[in-house]
């Protein structure tokens, strides 16, 4: 199946390509127009939304990461091959220096549709992902991260809600990042990220994940800042 390459008719996820300032809250935007259009949009149509919007959230995430962390690093934001210790991944967010190697690398992982089956897949994921990486790389920066809607929308045009979901999921989020040094442990990574957002009202969900919780936009883009500008002072 070949993917689509003109518009697809979700007006929000068309205008991705042509910004040239983006943001979290274009993304949040644009994935909940595609959240809402989902059960009346052919496989071919979805599959070619999930990848622009993926590959808009990679430059979001490079570009805050940037503001975070100057002068502005090389970071590169689109699927680049990185050999781990186990298997070539293709990482979303990252870069790569002459002399140390993997610097950053970040896995993005959206969670739009069946989040019921998909949430504990994408956690297993990152942590596969941190330990690939780690193990070749140790003082590589690693971090993922998963945005993840409040409500399942069925072809019926039912509605459940999956906060509950969420919540449970954000518990173990919690204890798989804040690596802080090359000698913890491999499967940690050193910030997660995870953006929940209200598709009916396209916003972010500001009390979940809680503050402090090290998972909120703002503070993943730190975490990862942080942890960058201490091992690697140019």
């Amino acid at each position: 199946m070949q993917t689509p390459k003109g518009k697809l008719g979700l007006k929000k996820v068309d205008a991705l390509a042509s910004n040239e300032d983006p943001t979290i809250q274009d993304y949040v935007e644009a994935v909940s127009e595609y959240v809402l259009s989902a059960p009346e949009l052919n496989e071919e149509i979805k599959k070619a939304a999930q990848i622009r919007l993926s590959r808009f959230l990679g430059r979001v995430l490079a570009r805050d990461f940037a503001i975070a962390t100057p002068p502005i690093k090389n970071v590169f934001p689109g699927k680049r091959e990185v050999s781990g210790a186990l298997r070539v991944v293709k990482a979303d967010v990252s870069e790569l220096h002459p002399l140390d190697g993997l610097r950053l690398a970040v896995e993005v992982k959206p969670i739009n549709l069946a989040v019921g089956r998909a949430i504990w897949n994408r956690f297993g994921d990152i942590r596969t992902f941190a330990v690939n990486l780690h193990l070749k790389f140790p003082f590589a920066v690693v971090g993922g991260l998963l945005t993840i809607p409040t409500i399942e929308v069925a072809k019926s045009g039912q509605v459940k809600d999956t906060t509950h979901l969420i919540e449970r999921a954000v518990n173990r989020l919690i204890r798989a990042g804040g690596r802080r040094n090359e000698a913890e442990a491999a499967h940690l990574l050193e910030a997660v990220g995870v953006v929940v957002y209200d598709p009916r009202s396209a916003s972010v969900v500001r009390e979940l994940p809680a503050e402090g919780s090290g998972l909120r936009w703002e503070e993943f883009v730190q975490s990862l800042a942080m942890a960058y500008d201490s091992r690697f002072e140019d």
